[in-house]
């Protein structure tokens, strides 16, 4: 069975039990998985652009990380934040509050990634005073405290992806709260 659905003209995006299909202008790129959750080792991308290959190498050996890390990250972040765009709203209001700039609307609505510590708390006013939305990933610990509101973590938390634990307080509602994690071990309610 294969899902696709067409982005744009001569575009075509196709989810099948072998893999990923994307054909574009004639080009093709095709990921297939090998195993539950390894993809295999030879991969193919036609007409990947050479410069922004080039880029993310030159990124891969600052951060001492394998290109195939990279990309795989990227490309979790690109499924998370087309995932998690599920209302036009929140695009709407990221432009509106970006003002006269264009690009600067862009980036703010680009999530901010968070990753890499060991444990955090986040209050409504963190949020609010940092007023971009944010991607959190491989911390161990992340808590919200009590002040945290639906409508604030709707706004500002694009996704929670790669942690140990996810406390949220009781008024948040669970479907909400589970909605923004991906791939979290326990996430508890106080």
């Amino acid at each position: 069975m294969s899902e696709s659905r067409e982005e744009r003209p001569g575009e075509e995006i196709a989810v099948t039990p072998g893999g990923v299909r994307v054909r574009s202008a004639g080009k093709e790129v095709v990921v297939r998985a090998s195993g539950e959750e390894r993809l295999s080792k030879d991969i193919t991308i036609r007409g990947l652009n050479p410069d922004l290959y080039n880029s993310v190498a030159e990124l891969s050996r600052r951060l001492g990380i394998s290109i195939g890390e990279a990309i795989n990250e990227a490309m979790r972040l690109l499924l998370d934040v087309m995932g998690g765009l599920r209302s036009i709203q929140p695009l709407v209001e990221g432009v509106k509050e970006a003002g006269k700039s264009i690009s600067e609307g862009i980036s703010n609505l680009t999530p901010v990634p968070i990753s890499g510590i060991e444990e955090i708390e986040l209050s409504k006013e963190d949020f609010e005073k940092f007023g971009r939305r944010v991607l959190i990933s491989n911390v161990r610990k992340v808590v919200f405290s009590q002040d945290v509101d639906e409508a604030t973590l709707e706004k500002y938390v694009a996704v929670i992806r790669d942690c140990d634990e996810v406390s949220f307080p009781k008024s948040i509602s669970k479907l909400l709260a589970l909605s923004k994690c991906r791939d979290v071990d326990r996430v508890t309610f106080y």
